[in-house]
C-alpha cells in the first residue's frame, strides 16, 4: 500500500514535468508576450496620459484665450454703446437748449411787440385825449360864440333844431375833426349874415 501512496506523488513530480515538456515554452512565451502587452499597454498609457494633459493645457490655453477675447468684446461693445449713450444725452441737451433759445426769443419778441402795442395805445390814447380836449375847447369856444349871436339876435327854435340836426349828423357821418371843421365853416357865413 505504501508502495501505491508513493506511486501517485510520484506521478505528480511526473505531470509537471511532462506539463513542462508539452506547455513551458508556450507558458513562457504567453507570459513574455504578455508582459510586452503589459508594457506596451503601460507605454501607450502614459502617451495618452501626456496627449491628454497636453490638450486640457491647449483647451485651457483656449478656453482664456476666447474668454479674454469675449470679455475685451464685450467691455468694446459696452464702451461704445456707453458712449453712443453720452452722445445722445449731449445732443438731447443741446436740442432742449436750442428749443429753450427759440422759446426765450420768441417770448422776447412776443414781449417787445407787447410793449410796443402798450406804448402805442398810450400815445393813441394820450393823442386823442388831447385831441377830445381841444375839440371840447373848440366847441366850447364855439358855443360860447354861438350863444352869444343868440344874446344878440333872435332865432327860431325851427333854424336852432335845424342845426342841431345838422350837426347830429355830420357827428355819425364824418370824424370829429371834420365835423368841427365843418361846423366852424358853416358858421362863420351865417355869422355875418347876421350881423348884416
Amino acid at each position: 500500500m505504501a508502495t501505491q501512496i508513493e506511486n501517485p506523488m510520484g506521478q505528480l513530480g511526473n505531470m509537471d514535468q511532462i506539463r513542462e515538456l508539452m506547455f513551458g515554452p508556450q507558458i513562457r512565451k504567453f507570459e513574455e508576450d504578455l508582459n510586452k502587452l503589459q508594457e506596451k499597454m503601460n507605454i501607450a498609457t502614459k502617451e495618452l496620459t501626456q496627449k491628454i494633459i497636453v490638450l486640457e493645457k491647449k483647451l485651457t490655453a483656449e478656453n482664456t484665450s476666447n474668454t479674454q477675447l469675449l470679455e475685451q468684446k464685450i467691455k468694446t461693445v459696452s464702451n461704445a454703446l456707453q458712449d453712443e449713450s453720452i452722445e445722445l444725452k449731449e445732443q438731447l441737451v443741446r436740442q432742449e437748449r436750442k428749443a429753450n433759445n427759440a422759446l426765450d426769443d420768441v417770448q422776447k419778441v412776443f414781449e417787445s411787440q407787447i410793449d410796443a402795442m402798450k406804448r402805442e395805445n398810450i400815445q393813441n390814447k394820450e393823442e386823442l385825449h388831447n385831441e377830445l380836449e381841444e375839440l371840447e375847447a373848440s366847441i366850447m369856444k364855439l358855443l360860447k360864440q354861438q350863444v352869444e349871436n343868440l344874446e344878440g339876435a333872435k332865432v327860431s327854435k325851427d333854424n336852432l333844431s335845424s342845426m342841431l340836426f345838422d350837426l347830429a349828423i355830420k357827428v355819425k357821418d364824418t370824424t370829429i375833426a371834420e365835423n368841427f371843421d365843418m361846423m366852424i365853416e358853416e358858421s362863420a357865413p351865417k355869422e355875418e349874415a347876421k350881423s348884416k
